[in-house]
């Protein structure tokens, strides 16, 4: 009798780690994003602390490293401010610890005032002509902080005069 509760316990783990390998082949993810799959599909806390653990033994789970991929790909589509990937780091289920080690990193390698020049690129391709409190405004919305934003447009603003 043992052994057949056994193997269910055994078969029910497997279950759960094969169904958080599948959300992981799909895209990367965090520990709090598997959690949140596996609380949503059922799975006990023991459960989910033996899934996740399994997980990082086998590499398969990094919440540093996800937070490094993520960084680096977001700033190559979208360039931003460190608030904007900063929150969305976050939103992603990182620590405050991981988010601002990634920060420091990916901001490291390139600077704020360069990523805020190539939004205003981007930008200018698309709709040019913009006023300065829209230009601001875009910036801002992309998370680049004051500072940036008036270092930026600086020459912008000696040009339209």
């Amino acid at each position: 009798m043992s052994r057949r509760i056994a193997s269910k316990a055994a078969a029910t783990s497997d279950q759960w780690l094969e169904l958080a390998v599948r959300a992981l082949a799909r895209s990367d993810r965090t520990t709090a994003q598997i959690d949140r799959l596996l609380v949503a599909k059922g799975a006990s806390p023991a459960q989910i602390r033996v899934t996740v653990r399994r997980l990082t033994s086998l590499q398969y789970l990094n919440d540093e490293v996800f937070a490094v991929r993520w960084a680096e790909r977001r700033l190559a589509r979208m360039p931003m401010g460190r608030a904007r990937l900063q929150d969305e780091l976050l939103a992603t289920g990182c620590s405050e610890r991981i988010v601002h080690a990634t920060l420091r990193s990916a901001y490291h390698k390139v600077s704020e005032q360069d990523l805020a020049v190539q939004v205003l690129t981007r930008a200018s391709r698309t709709a040019p002509a913009k006023t300065p409190s829209r230009v601001a405004r875009l910036l801002s919305q992309r998370g680049f902080d004051e500072d940036t934003i008036e270092t930026v447009m600086g020459p912008l603003m000696r040009e339209g005069s």
